[in-house]
């Protein structure tokens, strides 16, 4: 299980991921959707630790 507790990511003074909470368990299926431009790249790579969250926590 993959869980997201309050995800926040700045660049500079551009707000990406703000409050960010979520669970992703074995065998479910997730999407995420959204509009270019809206953070969804920024997610993942906090999911999968290539970028680190201002505040908040990733737990595995």
């Amino acid at each position: 299980m993959i869980e997201l507790d309050n995800i926040q990511k700045s660049f500079g003074d551009i707000t990406v991921l703000k409050g960010i909470d979520a669970e992703f368990k074995p065998g479910m299926v997730n999407m995420i959707i959204g509009a270019s431009g809206t953070g969804k790249s920024v997610l993942l790579k906090c999911m999968v630790g290539l970028e680190k969250p201002d505040i908040g926590n990733v737990f595995y």
